[in-house]
């Protein structure tokens, strides 16, 4: 009952102080409810003082209830959108690729090609990902498939279930992993989105190689400086060393993996999957298409992976949360809140400072807004069209100060809520709350200064 307290009173001191701001005074009031909403969500799925599943029931009911919706289906919009079904889709087939043991195989061929020292995978593991979203482009998909390896992986070193390896590879296959899927334009829905933007305000129709030549370099460049501060951060907080008894990597080594009986046409059908993402035009044929026509084939009598009791064990509570996020988001977008919080705060930056100045002014201006939605789609939609008008006026090509929004708002993931891949990082409960926080923080900072290093030193 205390604990109720304490949160029915820090819900009502954020509620007060937002509508004390001048600025909140000025809003209409299906945006000021909005607001309030919002800034309710972040605290309910950051903090999570009760269930997900329920904070994202009471959000739908404050949608619909205080009239942010035009009609109360709209409030549902979230849960139409194919990116949920998506990851619905890659969460369950995650769960057939563990029961046939590719985990297994794939973490003792790992294990081989270390040699027995696990700082060989901790170096790896990063490498891997910054040359892997040309091949698997989904972020989701990328983390379903690394997780069970990087958990399979702690086992076979024996080490603890929150064990600094596991804390640095979770790291890895979330933050780290979702950074990477920027380099390449065809590489999730954030990328094209941006692409597009810069198509229709002019910034120019870049080719697959010029993205790539023009964001690698300084995308990779903040991942590993990112990846190395992290490391020392989590070595601190844990005290842990990472070094390993060699007798047990040995024994460990003597262990075969009982394959599966249907091992080999689910792994032949997973990569086929994953080569009709790399040859088909996602324009042309929707990136969903391949998983969905996978999940059937594995549901077949012949295969018999998937059935009832599969579905049955998702984390459906997840389901609610991320579609109840999406809907957030497309209210903040339709009913002007986002769009007037985003001039108003425009009109607040400075226009005759030096160059260095503005454009820090601009990544400020960029970090506030990311805060305000759930997704970076959102985000850049909203950000975009006014940032790219200050082009001229800082003094800084519209191709550089694109690429700066691109790197800072992809590569902005404070809170969990920020990302699919963060979020369900945050749900393994191997990095707590202050570490995801602190993680965060340190990546979306290296993001944003080597972005405002390259806006003068590259772009």
């Amino acid at each position: 009952m205390k604990r109720l307290w304490i949160w029915l009173g820090s819900v009502s001191l954020l509620v007060y102080l937002i509508m004390t701001l001048d600025f909140f005074q000025s809003l209409s009031q299906d945006q000021q409810f909005t607001l309030i909403i919002l800034g309710l969500a972040i605290y309910l799925w950051t903090v999570a003082p009760i269930p997900s599943g329920a904070s994202s029931i009471l959000i739908l009911a404050l949608m619909i209830g205080l009239g942010v919706v035009e009609q109360d289906e709209d409030a549902f919009r979230g849960f139409l959108s194919p990116a949920l079904y998506f990851i619905v889709l890659l969460s369950l087939i995650s769960q057939v690729l563990v029961k046939v043991q590719f985990d297994q195989v794939v973490a003792q061929l790992f294990q081989k090609i270390s040699k027995g020292k696990v700082q060989r995978i901790l170096i790896g593991l990063p490498l891997l990902l910054l040359v892997l979203p040309i091949f698997l482009p989904s972020a989701m998909a990328r983390y379903k498939l690394l997780y069970p390896l990087v958990s399979k992986i702690n086992d076979l070193y024996r080490y603890k279930s929150d064990s600094l390896f596991k804390k640095f590879g979770l790291y890895i296959i979330s933050f780290f992993n979702q950074h990477a899927t920027l380099i390449i334009f065809t590489g999730g829905g954030f990328s094209v989105f941006a692409y597009q933007l810069m198509v229709e305000y002019g910034v120019g129709r870049l080719s697959w190689l010029e993205w790539f030549t023009l964001l690698s370099i300084p995308l990779w460049t903040a991942m590993i400086l990112s990846a190395i501060v992290v490391f020392i951060f989590l070595k601190w907080k844990t005290n842990e060393s990472v070094m390993v008894n060699a007798s047990i990597i040995q024994n460990q080594n003597q262990e075969k993996v009982n394959k599966h009986q249907q091992f080999r046409p689910t792994i032949t059908a997973f990569f086929i999957m994953i080569i009709a993402w790399l040859i088909t035009d996602p324009n042309v044929v929707p990136i969903i298409i391949p998983p969905m026509l996978l999940f059937v084939f594995l549901s077949l009598p012949q295969i018999g992976l998937v059935d009832s009791r599969l579905i049955k064990d998702f984390d459906w509570e997840s389901f609610l949360l991320l579609g109840t996020s999406f809907s957030l988001g497309l209210v903040l977008s339709d009913n002007g809140t986002a769009q007037l919080i985003a001039e108003g705060l425009s009109a607040l930056m400075p226009t005759d400072a030096q160059a260095l100045w503005l454009v820090i002014c601009v990544v400020f201006f960029i970090w506030i807004l990311r805060l305000l939605f759930t997704n970076s789609s959102s985000a850049i939609a909203v950000v975009f069209p006014i940032m790219i008008s200050y082009a001229e006026i800082i003094h800084v090509s519209p191709l550089a100060l694109s690429a700066l929004m691109v790197m800072v708002i992809g590569g902005t993931l404070i809170i969990p809520i920020h990302s699919p891949s963060t979020f369900y990082a945050s749900l393994e409960g191997v990095l707590t709350k202050s570490e995801m926080i602190m993680t965060g923080i340190i990546s979306s900072i290296m993001m944003s200064v080597v972005a405002i290093a390259a806006v003068f030193l590259y772009w």
